[in-house]
């Protein structure tokens, strides 16, 4: 794994992350590994307390590092307002935001306070919101990574009915939530290289993780009983995206499962056709709409 040194030197400023879901799961593990790289984290979630523990755990572990903790929920799009506000004004430009938290196993509708459907509120909408409340204070060189899922495949937005009110299946709502972020990520990067797009900082890159290695990985070296949970190795791959060079924007990535069960990116290969460039592009505009966060 690199060092701040890394990612500093393409920022010219201290080396700082922001991480949601941080007190749990890909995001707790992408944390521990960016402060033991050197980076100054900010752990994001709806539970100090659990936010508190992860911090004092990373500390135990690396006792000089820079950990701060942000209390926000991303089922609120005014919290979510709040909590970019403050950290804006209490923080250096941030060199990288890790968009890891997220809901899944919702057997049943459930609505946000602002009407969306729980893993689209949650997954997609909130992060959306959140990413581009903060853009205006990323550092030159800054990168934003997303956290998807394999599933992203299994279906399309459903733009007639993104709340699902015409009958509910959990599967297939988690599933459009992950195809949402994947195609937020790289149309964020489209936006971000465009010369038009004055709006929006040059020089972010936007990418994508898929949580799941590839199936190729999975099965050359399967997980041991006794290694690493997928949500360790997501999170490391996670860290990776952002200490390392791992080409341009707009790419997927997936965790690599290596003999000695660490977690490294690799490029999920595929091209990206024109109909899914025209779906990002609409869902771009419904979400401006529904968050009435216009970027």
């Amino acid at each position: 794994m690199g060092t701040i040194d890394d990612v500093t030197s393409k920022t010219a400023q201290p080396a700082t992350a922001l991480i949601t879901g941080a007190d749990a799961g890909v995001g707790r593990s992408a944390a521990a590994a960016l402060a033991e790289a050197g980076l100054a984290v900010t752990l994001a979630g709806r539970s100090k307390t659990r936010l508190d523990r992860v911090a004092d755990e990373i500390r135990e572990q690396k006792p000089n590092a820079q950990i701060d903790v942000l209390e926000f929920d991303l089922a609120s799009i005014s919290e979510i307002k709040e909590a970019a506000a403050e950290y804006l004004v209490s923080h250096d430009p941030w060199s990288a935001l890790l968009n890891l938290a997220e809901v899944s196993g919702i057997g049943r509708r459930v609505l946000t306070e602002d009407g969306f459907e729980w893993n689209f509120g949650v997954n997609f909408l909130g992060h959306f919101a959140l990413t581009g409340l903060l853009l205006p204070g990323a550092a030159q060189q800054a990168k934003v990574v997303s956290l998807t899922s394999a599933r992203y495949r299994s279906t399309s937005i459903r733009f007639h009915d993104l709340r699902f009110d015409n009958g509910y299946k959990g599967s297939r709502a988690f599933a459009q939530s992950k195809r949402a972020q994947l195609l937020f990520a790289r149309e964020l990067d489209r936006r971000c290289r465009s010369t038009r797009a004055r709006q929006y900082p040059h020089g972010v890159r936007s990418v994508a993780l898929q949580r799941e290695p590839l199936l190729a990985n999975r099965l050359t070296h399967p997980l041991r009983r006794f290694g690493p949970s997928l949500d360790q190795i997501a999170g490391e791959a996670a860290a990776q995206l952002v200490i390392d060079d791992h080409g341009n924007g707009g790419e997927l990535f997936a965790p690599a499962v290596a003999a000695d069960h660490s977690g490294y990116p690799v490029r999920v290969t595929g091209l990206q056709l024109p109909e899914e460039q025209t779906e990002a592009k609409r869902l771009w505009r419904i979400s401006d709409q529904l968050t009435r966060v216009t970027w």
